[in-house]
């Protein structure tokens, strides 16, 4: 009997204690209630993190994109800039080796005018042996020769 009285005994202080009465009794309803809402915010919240963090990444994929195809279009740009301020220069200088082809023509042209102006023509006025003279030597070669623009136009450049 004392031992069924210490057991009795104990029983009840462990029924009082919190180590046999969730075995015994069930757990507290309040309890209960309490740990499925942590579980449903702590849920909620590993869920929003997931999401935001998502959504952070796929901005920043975003951003990458835009800075990667501004760069392109700026890299375009600055090349067809390029190749177009080129092929200005390119035909800037072609126009001005073309001036000074002509300005070069139209000095030998001045230069050959000039020896024949300062050269005598003793058989300008007689007539050949055949009776014809020479037609060159009749006409002068003044800038009418050339015509109203100069030697084939190049003046008019």
């Amino acid at each position: 009997m004392r031992f069924l009285i210490a057991f009795v005994a104990i029983l009840g202080y462990a029924s009082a204690s919190a180590i046999i009465s969730p075995l015994v009794y069930g757990a507290n309803a309040g309890d209960v209630q309490a740990a499925a809402i942590d579980a449903t915010v702590a849920a909620q919240d590993t869920v929003r993190a997931i999401g935001e963090g998502q959504a952070r990444a796929a901005e920043a994929v975003i951003q990458h994109n835009t800075e990667a195809v501004r760069q392109v279009a700026e890299t375009n740009r600055n090349l067809h800039e390029n190749a177009y301020w080129g092929n200005v220069a390119a035909s800037q200088n072609l126009v001005a080796a073309a001036q000074s082809q002509a300005a070069a023509v139209d000095g030998a042209a001045a230069a050959v005018r000039a020896a024949y102006a300062g050269a005598a023509y003793p058989y300008a006025a007689a007539p050949l042996a055949y009776g014809h003279a020479l037609p060159y030597a009749a006409a002068p070669l003044g800038y009418a020769a050339y015509g109203a623009y100069g030697l084939h136009g190049l003046r008019a450049w």
